[in-house]
């Protein structure tokens, strides 16, 4: 800490604090971010992984890492100073005035290539909201808060713990299913719902208004200037099947609004996104090429003909053989499969699929209809009667927005990983947590 000056505190939370340092050698401002490190030694690795995520974390919009250390039993983890605030904030600036229509295809376009270089690194983040999305002087969108993300194992594993903020969770979360990177999705689709709209997009007068509201992707529809593409992204992030929500990567190279979004990304961005999209026009005219230089050698062979100015022998063309009939015999005999056979087929023990249940969680709706729960920031709060869930954008908010401290089950490393269009809900399940039967418990 010598070697930064202290200017004031910008946050508090659950973590710990925030302060505005300055660094007295180059006299740069900071933002420096206590936690307070638990007794455990397996907490207090897990306690790290914030700043080694960070760390490795290089993106224009991701709030860049400047170094981490501990002192006096604090994790301080150093990080870039975004002065525009949060997103969060500046909506609830705007009061009843739309933003314009540039600027939300501008930030929302930037959010998705941050989260994108996140999901890329097999890293969920797993609390995007508008709070946790920063800017900077010249309104340049910055990612930041990783103290909720996981890291997944590889392209086929998925997380169970979930660990965030009620409002912005995906309907496969509140069911206790596993997920992947698409809860990130639906997350981005909540803060792309308040830049339109300049409200939450799932208010209700109670817990179980709220879920049912979720697990069925209602919302109140956009405002009818927006373009139909935005609205049609929106929808679709929306969807409460995972499997057909589009990952960052088809949002920003293949959907309909990519267009519109990438107008405001740099070049660089724009490869990235649409690398291993599609093949490079000069590779496949070589392949091609290649193909039909090899069929004409071939014809040519086998017609007889002079190849590479030597005369050859005539080779004879291969013919297909007559059918044995002993398989004629054996293919008479058999009975044949219908398609109302092959859909009523039970696949063998241990390898039948799961599939995503379309009925509403009642057992999570019975277990939170029963208990007083508060619609603050944190995930689970008992509550005093009376105030409805109307969402974070419709009342003031301080700087303690986060709740106390609680104790939060956190994935292990070698867990989870985001995935593919092709692969990222084919998951299957082998080591459960019932987080569901903790929260039985805690409640009583």
């Amino acid at each position: 800490m010598e070697t930064y000056s202290v200017h004031k505190v910008i946050g508090e939370g659950s973590f710990g604090r925030a302060l505005l340092v300055q660094c007295k050698m180059n006299q740069e401002l900071y933002v420096l971010k206590e936690i307070q490190l638990p007794k455990s030694e397996y907490r207090q690795e897990k306690s790290r992984r914030e700043a080694v995520l960070l760390s490795t974390m290089k993106h224009e919009n991701i709030v860049a890492f400047h170094e981490a250390f501990e002192a006096e039993n604090l994790l301080c983890i150093v990080m870039e100073y975004c002065s525009g605030g949060d997103m969060l904030r500046r909506i609830q600036q705007q009061k009843n005035k739309q933003f314009r229509v540039d600027d939300i295809l501008k930030w929302f376009a930037q959010m998705c290539a941050g989260a994108k270089h996140i999901h890329d690194k097999r890293v969920l983040h797993r609390d995007l909201k508008s709070k946790n999305i920063f800017l900077t002087d010249n309104d340049t969108i910055k990612l930041g808060d990783f103290g909720s993300a996981c890291v997944l194992s590889s392209s086929k594993a998925y997380a169970r713990t979930y660990v965030g903020t009620p409002y912005y969770v995906a309907p496969e979360i509140w069911d206790n299913k596993p997920y992947n990177n698409k809860s990130d999705v639906w997350s981005l689709g909540c803060v792309l719902y308040e830049l339109c709209t300049l409200q939450h997009p799932f208010q209700a007068p109670s817990w179980k208004s709220l879920i049912l509201k979720v697990c069925r992707g209602a919302y109140p529809p956009l405002p009818g200037h927006l373009p139909f593409e935005l609205q049609l992204l929106l929808r679709q992030m929306f969807k409460t099947d995972p499997r057909d929500r589009p990952s960052l990567s088809t949002v920003l190279s293949s959907h309909r609004a990519s267009r519109l979004l990438r107008a405001h990304l740099p070049s660089q961005a724009i490869q990235a996104a649409e690398r291993g999209r599609r093949r490079n026009p000069d590779e496949g005219k070589k392949v091609l090429q290649h193909l039909q230089e090899k069929s004409s050698i071939q014809t040519t062979t086998l017609e007889g003909a002079e190849v590479h100015g030597e005369d050859r022998a005539p080779v004879p063309r291969r013919r297909w053989a007559e059918p044995s009939e002993t398989a004629l015999q054996m293919l008479a005999n058999a009975s044949l499969l219908s398609t109302d056979d092959v859909a009523t087929r039970v696949p063998e023990e241990g390898r039948r699929r799961k599939r995503w249940r379309r009925d509403p969680p009642e057992r999570l709706l019975s277990l939170l209809g029963k208990a007083e729960l508060s619609p603050t920031f944190s995930t689970f709060v008992i509550h005093r009667e009376g105030a409805p869930l109307v969402g974070p954008l419709s009342q003031p908010q301080g700087d303690d927005t986060d709740g106390p401290e609680q104790e939060v089950a956190v994935d292990d490393y070698d867990r989870l990983q985001p995935r593919s269009d092709d692969d990222d809900t084919d998951f299957e399940e082998e080591a459960l947590c019932d987080w569901m039967g903790q929260l039985e418990e805690m409640l009583g």
